[in-house]
């Protein structure tokens, strides 16, 4: 089925699914069992995946035996690469980044995606624990949608993701990992902190985009669980 849309929808936590103009879905950070979130078992073609802890990683919950695109290996700080879905080509690109403020040493490596579907750039950026230096930034480029962790604790927090806001001047910007009436076993902060400041805020059960109806002006999308 063709839409004049892509629709995304958020899942719980740092998973979302990205359903296409054509059809395609892709998952991104599906989580595993004992989140309080339920199950993002949902039909996938292709699943993306920031880097190897339970609640990032669970892409076996996926129905429709999806095509599984990984962190980035070892030694490899940005790739480009592309999949194949039916008719549909999805553009993606890699960038390596930590999930912590010491370069890795406490919780290791971190994967941006920045994913271009549809002429729409959609940046995911995982358990990110650091601001952005100024060579991630001009490799992540231009942003229409960015995913950011918001949450702290294992994450940035709230401040330092308005500082990455900053950063990659998106034009949406939709907050996770953060605390949530649903989440269990996880301590994290709640978005308030986060949401503060910014002058343009919608709540929304699932966020419609397409490449000629990006706002001007950077809003926050709040998705509904």
């Amino acid at each position: 089925m063709t839409t004049l849309a892509l629709i995304i929808k958020w899942l719980g936590h740092a998973c979302f699914l990205i359903t296409t103009m054509s059809g395609t879905n892709i998952v991104i950070d599906p989580f595993g069992a004992g989140m309080g979130y339920e199950s993002p078992a949902v039909h996938a073609h292709a699943v993306f995946v920031s880097h190897e802890h339970f609640d990032h990683n669970a892409a076996g919950v996926l129905k429709g035996n999806p095509k599984v695109i990984g962190p980035l290996a070892a030694g490899k700080s940005v790739e480009e690469g592309s999949i194949k879905v039916g008719t549909e080509t999805i553009q993606y690109k890699s960038i390596l980044t930590h999930h912590d403020e010491s370069k890795g040493e406490k919780r290791g490596t971190n994967t941006v995606r920045v994913i271009t579907v549809d002429g729409v750039r959609i940046c995911h950026l995982g358990d990110l624990g650091h601001t952005l230096t100024a060579s991630q930034v001009k490799t992540v480029g231009p942003v229409d949608v960015l995913m950011i962790p918001v949450g702290g604790v294992y994450t940035i927090d709230g401040a330092g993701a308005r500082k990455v806001v900053s950063q990659l001047k998106p034009k949406y910007v939709i907050p996770m990992h953060y605390k949530t009436s649903a989440l269990q076993r996880i301590n994290l902060a709640p978005a308030d902190a986060f949401l503060k400041g910014f002058k343009k805020v919608k709540r929304l059960d699932e966020l419609a985009v397409s490449k000629d109806s990006l706002p001007e002006e950077t809003t926050v999308v709040v998705l509904k669980y």
